[in-house]
């Protein structure tokens, strides 16, 4: 630890499983007065967190501020993730089983993929899968907070599906392959009464993805680029991958089918025949 007195603060947390307001003000102007951290500080952070038996907003906030400011500004290249950093705090937060335990890892995820100019397609993967815990299950960091029945997307689940694919309004590419399969089981598994904004917020996600386009709106989608036959290949045993197709689903192939002329004629007889 690069300052002796965080470091005893952090393990007097850690011991305590409990940390006090007085605790966290010391460690901010700890933070702010160094103004740099080190890998073993940020680990040594994330430790105390996890330590935690009762969520304490004020911490939560410093720990969320200072971690996203570390991994997106104090690491180069700045403003970036890279595949490095990202492998480094999913390891560090996502558990034997890939989930987040707690909000502030939550929120932390986020905060970096929003702050971030880039992020690599396996962070935003990692955050949806998040959202995904939460819409099937109804448990998890994500749902938290309100009443979350399984297996149906709520306004909530919708928000942050936004916040991550949007990239903090920044992204300008469409979505990857592996995101593209995160919501796909969202949809395939969440066939309750989702809340209406969640067909729109998938429809324009695979759309662009097909297209290779950013989240395109309905006007915009005839004058992207074209639905290849590729991707229409993929989109077929993707929808059929479960022996059914889902309202969402459903919901896009009828989005598509609207506009021929954004096919090429194989594409065109493969989305006909998954309609």
């Amino acid at each position: 630890m690069s300052n002796v007195g965080a470091s005893a603060i952090l393990e007097g947390i850690i011991e305590k499983q409990v940390v006090e307001s007085s605790e966290t003000l010391a460690l901010r102007r700890w933070f702010y007065g160094e103004g740099l951290l080190t890998e073993a500080d940020a680990e040594a952070l994330l430790q105390a967190n996890a330590a935690l038996r009762i969520a304490n907003p004020e911490f939560d906030r410093f720990l969320v501020e200072t971690l996203c400011d570390f991994i997106v500004y104090q690491q180069r290249p700045t403003g970036r993730v890279t595949a490095r950093k990202a492998a480094w705090l999913i390891e560090r937060i996502g558990g034997s089983d890939s989930l987040v335990a707690t909000k502030a890892e939550l929120d932390l995820l986020v905060a970096v993929i929003e702050e971030a100019h880039e992020v690599p397609a396996e962070l935003a993967a990692f955050a949806l899968a998040q959202v995904k815990r939460a819409a099937i299950t109804g448990e998890g960091p994500a749902a938290r907070g309100r009443i979350h029945f399984s297996r149906t997307v709520d306004a909530g689940d919708v928000d942050l599906l936004d916040r991550v694919l949007h990239r903090g309004a920044k992204a300008a590419m469409p979505i990857s392959r592996v995101e593209a399969e995160v919501l796909f089981e969202i949809a395939e598994a969440c066939t309750g009464e989702n809340d209406e904004a969640w067909d729109e917020l998938f429809v324009g996600a695979i759309a662009g993805h097909l297209v290779g386009a950013p989240l395109p709106e309905e006007s915009g989608f005839q004058d992207r680029a074209r639905v290849e036959s590729g991707s229409a290949d993929w989109l077929d045993a993707r929808i059929h991958s479960d022996g059914q197709v889902s309202r969402t689903e459903s919901t896009l192939l009828a989005f598509i089918n609207r506009r021929p002329a954004a096919q090429d004629a194989a594409a065109r007889a493969a989305i006909i025949r998954m309609a």
